[in-house]
């Protein structure tokens, strides 16, 4: 009985996420997107794409945990609080957690342990650094074989490898504790996330291909 409730509890949620926060966000973002494309209308767009696809994905997750508990099947939830994320690290331990957690097992992992054991750098930093561009690229082209999925990928992987670097720092290390850096790191993920997104909505590269038909 416990499965039952708990599952129509997940599938209820996920409906809400799916059928109303969603489609509302996205209702607002094609206003947004038939607009002029100005910085504060970018930015609005950004926003609410991103929120579009955490309702949207989360809803359909949530309800297949539902149906799964319903039948006494458990499921790992695949979405933690990600926009809560104080680095990019953390945000893929929380966002489409099965996809993220199978590329770092499978793809990840064994490349950096290639490297290592044919000594292709010197430094292990430099060698996570790269695994982590070569991972989110993989997983970037993985969405599909287009222009915004493959920057999308990239752009994941500079910031994965530069969160890495920078976590070496004394600078990290001396201040990742205090209540200011917490705060200003998720504040700061979180906006780095959304602008992936936008990366990844393809709107990105639509406005780069106008304005590289305005400078030629």
């Amino acid at each position: 009985m416990d499965n039952l409730g708990k599952g129509i509890e997940y599938i209820l949620q996920g409906l809400v996420y799916k059928l109303i926060l969603s489609q509302v966000i996205f209702d607002k973002m094609e206003i947004i997107a038939n607009k002029s494309y100005t910085i504060p209308n970018l930015l609005i767009y950004m926003y609410l794409y991103g929120f579009y696809l955490f309702f949207d994905f989360a809803g359909y997750s949530l309800m297949a945990v539902g149906v799964s508990k319903i039948f006494g099947i458990e499921t790992p939830m695949n979405f933690n609080k990600p926009f809560l994320a104080k680095d990019m690290k953390d945000f893929w331990n929380r966002w489409h957690i099965s996809l993220s957690h199978w590329f770092r097992d499978f793809i990840f992992s064994r490349l950096v342990f290639k490297m290592f054991k044919n000594k292709t750098f010197k430094k292990q930093l430099t060698t996570a650094m790269v695994a982590y561009i070569v991972n989110m690229t993989v997983m970037g082209i993985w969405h599909g074989l287009n222009l915004s999925y493959l920057l999308y990928g990239l752009y994941h992987g500079m910031i994965l490898a530069i969160t890495e670097y920078f976590q070496k720092t004394k600078f990290y290390k001396s201040n990742k504790n205090k209540k200011w850096f917490e705060y200003s790191s998720i504040f700061v993920t979180f906006n780095l996330v959304m602008f992936g997104f936008f990366i990844f909505s393809e709107k990105f590269v639509y406005i780069l291909r106008i304005l590289g038909g305005r400078l030629w």
